[in-house]
């Protein structure tokens, strides 16, 4: 972001949801839905003023360390892991992944906008990164992905109300082997629902299958709202697959 740009937080009864208020020295104030990451992504930094200096947020760096258990747990070598990166808008969950020794990260997001933000902000993060619904199962993605032969899952804040619906998890889950580590943060919210965005049927279906095998299930502070609100985030720690 640039050095005469303010951010101001907004939420009800001001606004109707979480805003940011932009302003520019010599300009009016912008005001910027939270979520309109096209916008917030366009501007270098922005987005991550915004949500990890100024919200707090901890889901990157929660499933990053939730990797590193998995990594332990599963006596997986991170250096001949290749990770899967589910939502990995501006690349800082993968950054945090080459942080504990992974030398190969697909990233994949369904915006455009991030996987542009992501080569200008963190180039070479990434092996490669892809973009599209993987909601969909569209051949020609997941063909996109098996050719990398990702051996580990990662996905942090991208799953659960307006984000990836459950059927990302389960096509993204269907391109790994049995015994790949498997970690991902969702907002406790959703894994209480069945509703749009709801995950908990969903989660529940995998665990009770053997699909998903879990290692650690947790709690965690995600971030506080606009207005400081608190937000908990469920932790998931865990393998593909039988044991």
């Amino acid at each position: 972001m640039t050095p005469d740009m303010t951010v101001r937080l907004l939420g009800p009864p001001d606004t109707e949801g979480e805003y940011v208020a932009l302003r520019e020295s010599g300009r009016g104030e912008d005001l910027v839905h939270l979520h309109d990451y096209e916008r917030l992504y366009g501007v270098p930094g922005l987005y991550e003023h915004i949500v990890q200096d100024l919200l707090g947020c901890r889901s990157p760096q929660a499933a990053a360390e939730g990797l590193a258990e998995a990594l332990t747990e599963l006596e997986a070598d991170p250096r001949e892991v290749v990770l899967l990166d589910l939502g990995a808008g501006t690349g800082l969950v993968g950054e945090l992944a080459s942080g504990i020794g992974i030398l190969t990260i697909v990233g994949f997001d369904a915006l455009p906008a991030a996987r542009a933000a992501c080569l200008r902000d963190r180039p070479g993060v990434y092996r490669d990164y892809l973009v599209g619904d993987l909601a969909a199962g569209e051949p020609r993605l997941l063909a996109e992905i098996g050719s990398y032969r990702p051996t580990a899952l990662i996905s942090a804040g991208a799953m659960g109300g307006t984000h990836a619906p459950p059927s990302a998890l389960v096509n993204a889950l269907a391109a790994l082997p049995e015994g790949s580590p498997v970690v991902f943060t969702i907002d406790e919210r959703w894994m209480q629902t069945d509703g749009p965005g709801g995950y908990r049927t969903a989660v529940d279906d995998l665990l009770e299958s053997g699909e998903l095998r879990l290692i650690r299930r947790s709690r965690f502070h995600h971030r506080v709202t606009t207005t400081g609100e608190p937000i908990h985030y469920e932790l998931f720690v865990g393998a593909r697959g039988p044991s």
